[in-house]
């Protein structure tokens, strides 16, 4: 495979001097891979940094770390924070990754994607030791927040590297696999920081956090990076009215990055498919954080159950769910075909499905032993067939977008996600619930919103578009068939998945924009 050279304008300054941002000239032409690169071990590696990244959630959450104020135990104690601060702060990464979701997006058009997530974990290690040393609210305020801006180099980056190197016949099963540990992480969060705080204070687990990611920056920074897929600026991004610069033609350099954001993000307004995929699952999310937040307190006031038990047992039902329905997710798109067109549908059908297991589990007759089980069992289906649509939906975001612009994509996909989904719905399903103090009334309102979800992606699936695969991938697997590819291009004999997976990466083109719609 030969690794894919960053592409930039031709107006832009040179950055070799920086080692440590953008791989040497050497590098972007050489004809072979690092001696340490397989597709397998650059999935495993971005598993764990997405597994630390998101491990930092959980901790924040616990108890052992969060503590009590009338206790005087964890953050809240020490800093006698008022519910309002401890809202804020597990919520303050937002600011972080709002800001550097954009910037990491564009300096990925000058600087090695490869080394720009090097870089976000360094900020996200340091940001940790600064959370483990914090002497006010404030100073873990703005600590947070970094860390919320070295998490976005992971969450716009690690995406589009796994649909350059995946084998094509498993693609979204390899989606899938990345995007389980985000769940993963949190749920060993909450146990992490609940033990390691209660025995060694609230510090600790950030310090710890901290170390544990000293060799993974150490790595990402010392081996030989491999490159993006990119792509040299094609007919989409023609200056039309819709993209004119925001700040004026004559702009100073750092005037001349936003105004390339800007047309940027113009560009991908003008794709659909992608706008209804994005918006798509921002009702999944808000559900499910509903569900993650209220969910024990509405199962333990309808059945009666104890709340350790609820709670324990929510966590493993959640836990279980997300692992096996994100992966069974990809791997039935990869086995129907994975067109946009199947992704859609599928993420369609999910939502209707959970909408109907999630309403019917919460109408199950009450304050029986048999009613809660029987809650379980069909919340679980819910939430297994929410999850199912995980890797489906970060498929679509980096195919239906100009390859060079998929970064930024799954950074706005993942920021529209929390800010219009996950971060609003609990407080207002909180003040429903206040208001009818009715948990089924109020959790077949907030569901409703899964409808919503469904519309957009049925309406997405039948919407034309372009599909930014290389075009010998797209057509082969869209008809059922393991992608086979010669290195000169033309359909040869039967070849495994990991090296058709190289065959593309090394192929790397855009698909012909007339012949690629659906």
């Amino acid at each position: 495979m030969k690794l894919a050279a960053d592409h930039s304008n031709a107006d832009t300054p040179e950055f070799s001097d920086y080692p440590l941002l953008t791989a040497s000239a050497s590098e972007d032409t050489v004809n072979t891979d690092p001696a340490w690169y397989t597709p397998a071990r650059l999935l495993i590696a971005f598993c764990v940094v997405s597994f630390l990244v998101f491990l930092d959630r959980g901790i924040i959450a616990s108890n052992g770390v969060n503590g009590d104020k009338e206790s005087n135990t964890g953050i809240q104690g020490e800093f006698q924070l008022s519910k309002f601060q401890d809202g804020v702060l597990p919520a303050a990464f937002m600011i972080g990754l709002l800001i550097a979701s954009l910037v990491f997006s564009e300096l990925c058009k000058y600087y090695n994607a490869f080394r720009l997530i090097g870089w976000g974990m360094a900020i996200f290690m340091v940001s940790s030791v600064g959370c483990g040393f914090a002497n006010s609210f404030w100073t873990l305020l703005v600590c947070r927040i970094i860390m919320g801006a070295g998490e976005a180099s992971i969450i716009n980056l690690t995406g589009p590297f796994i649909d350059d190197v995946a084998p094509p016949s498993q693609k979204t099963l390899w989606f899938g696999i990345l995007y389980l540990f985000p769940t993963v992480g949190i749920a060993v969060g909450y146990i992490f920081g609940g033990v390691i705080g209660a025995s060694m204070g609230w510090r600790m687990p950030f310090l710890i956090q901290a170390a544990v990611c000293v060799p993974v920056v150490l790595w990402l920074f010392l081996v030989h990076p491999i490159s993006l897929r990119t792509m040299h600026d094609d007919e989409e991004e023609a200056h039309t009215d819709l993209s004119a610069p925001l700040l004026g033609s004559e702009a100073a350099p750092a005037a001349a990055v936003v105004n390339s954001l800007w047309g940027d993000i113009c560009i991908l307004c003008r794709h659909p498919v992608f706008l209804y995929s994005s918006l798509g699952y921002c009702p999944v999310q808000g559900a499910f954080g509903v569900y993650s937040y209220f969910g024990p307190q509405a199962g333990h006031e309808l059945f009666g159950v104890g709340r350790e038990s609820i709670d324990l047992t929510f966590g493993g039902v959640t836990i279980v769910t997300a692992v096996v329905a994100t992966l069974l997710g990809g791997w039935a798109l990869d086995r129907v075909g994975s067109s946009i067109k199947n992704a859609m549908l599928l993420n369609g059908i999910s939502a209707v499905v959970g909408f109907v297991a999630i309403v019917a589990a919460f109408w199950i007759p009450p304050a029986t032993t048999t009613g809660f089980v029987w809650f379980i069992i069909i919340f679980a289906i819910g939430e297994l067939a929410i999850f199912a649509g995980t890797a489906p939906v970060g498929a679509v975001i980096v195919w239906s977008v100009p390859t060079r612009l998929r970064p930024l994509a799954s950074g706005i996909s993942a920021i529209a996600s929390h800010i219009l989904g996950d971060v609003p719905t609990p407080p207002l399903v909180g003040l429903l619930q206040g208001y009818i103090q009715d948990w089924r009334i109020s959790m077949l309102v907030l569901t409703l919103i899964l409808i919503v979800a469904a519309v957009l992606f049925f309406i997405g699936a039948y919407v034309k578009c372009t599909d930014y695969r290389p075009e010998e991938e797209r057509l082969s697997l869209e008809k059922g068939h393991r992608l086979t590819v010669s290195n000169a291009g033309n359909v040869g004999p039967l070849v495994s998945d990991m090296e058709s997976a190289t065959m593309v990466h090394h192929h790397g083109d855009l698909a012909d924009h007339d012949g690629s719609r659906q």
